[in-house]
């Protein structure tokens, strides 16, 4: 079998993050998790992961600058933003076209439809 991703979530909502890991971690995904996007941005080049899962707004960083980090990066993980914030679509469209796997609405409609996208940007 595949190994499963290795994963980093980026959130500043502690219960969304608690939710992340009660799911992923006892079906034997490997997640770092991190409060502030600069700690989280450490923790993606320290651990090096398939997959980071992101909010846009955070304290710190934004976005824009996170995607523009972790793109640089090599290997470079794929990113998904999951998000609470919308103007129109217009942020989504901006961070997909700079090379974000996909920007999801918060909240998650399904975990397990998380999952599986997670699987996918990885090949798996």
């Amino acid at each position: 079998t595949m190994a499963k991703p290795r994963i980093v979530a980026i959130d500043d909502e502690a219960e969304f993050i608690d939710m992340l890991k009660n799911y992923f971690i006892p079906r034997g995904y490997e997640m770092d998790v991190a409060l502030r996007g600069t700690k989280g941005i450490e923790l993606v080049k320290e651990k090096k992961p398939n997959v980071v899962l992101m909010d846009l707004k955070m304290p710190g960083i934004d976005g824009d600058e996170a995607l523009t980090l972790i793109k640089s990066m090599k290997p470079s993980p794929k990113v998904i933003f999951i998000t609470a914030y919308d103007d129109g679509g217009k942020t989504k469209a901006r961070l997909l076209k700079m090379g974000a796997y996909a920007c999801l609405d918060k909240p998650i409609s399904s975990l397990k439809d998380l999952e599986e996208m997670i699987n996918r940007s990885v090949g798996g």
